[in-house]
């Protein structure tokens, strides 16, 4: 009798679809392989053209760098002499401490500046308490306030200066500081060397003459800094080296000087 070969062609049948199906599963993998890989294209105009890959960039810090946005001078320029308003005050200080600003500087709480919604950044207004009468000059660097009703929102220090801490709103009115010119109280900044100075309003590297009650004339120029926190500071301050203040003393009349 032959050697029965049964089991043979049934294992055979048995395990032929299972290596199919492994076949078949193995195409699957490399087709999809080979898809990931291939760059993903979009159609314009009927041309194929490499899509661009997602980026992620990462949110600055409180004390990442970065350039404040531009100030523009002719946008300034632009506010009517006369432009004024009146509304309620407010402020914020330490609670955003080391923020960007809407300008892209760093806010600080130390510094005369305020927050308005619409006057360009730069700007130097005069805010005005209408029930004590005292008054800060200030530079706008920042947007808001957004509660019903208030027009500007005032950093700790010039809060501090027409007495707004302790009530947390007042009425003001708002007008134009102006330019640098006039009669500016001096004040010394130990960073400053010799005839560069600090002047609100003034454009960096413009020329000044600064002229003191007994007649001394010295010609300055204006640096790109932020004064010193003074508690004495109105906002209206010309900063000097210590030499300087020495030869014009307390006050001085600025002018802009033109070539």
């Amino acid at each position: 009798m032959s050697r029965m070969t049964w089991p043979v062609r049934y294992s055979t049948v048995l395990h032929r679809p299972r290596f199919v199906t492994l076949i078949a599963a193995l195409l699957v993998f490399v087709a999809a392989a080979l898809t990931a890989c291939a760059p993903a294209t979009t159609s314009s105009g009927g041309a194929a053209i490499l899509a661009p890959a997602a980026r992620t960039e990462p949110s600055p810090g409180p004390t990442a760098s970065a350039a404040p946005a531009a100030t523009s001078t002719a946008a300034i320029a632009a506010v009517a002499a006369d432009w004024q308003q009146q509304g309620e005050a407010s402020w914020y200080g330490l609670k955003f401490a080391g923020r960007r600003t809407a300008s892209g500087e760093i806010f600080d709480p130390s510094q005369l500046t305020a927050a308005h919604r619409t006057l360009p950044f730069g700007t130097r207004l005069r805010v005005s308490d209408l029930a004590t009468g005292r008054s800060v000059v200030v530079r706008v660097n920042d947007r808001g306030p957004f509660a019903h009703g208030r027009i500007i929102d005032l950093s700790r220090a010039a809060a501090e200066r027409i007495g707004l801490v302790a009530s947390g709103v007042t009425q003001v009115r708002l007008t134009l500081a102006g330019g640098p010119e006039g009669l500016r109280p001096l004040r010394v900044d130990s960073r400053l060397n010799g005839y560069d100075v600090i002047v609100p309003g003034a454009d960096p590297g413009a020329l000044l003459v600064l002229s003191s009650e007994s007649g001394v004339e010295v010609i300055v120029r204006a640096v790109d800094l932020e004064p010193v926190a003074s508690s004495r500071s109105d906002g209206t301050d010309i900063w000097t080296s210590a030499s300087l203040a020495e030869r014009l003393g307390t006050v001085a009349t600025a002018t802009v000087e033109s070539f």
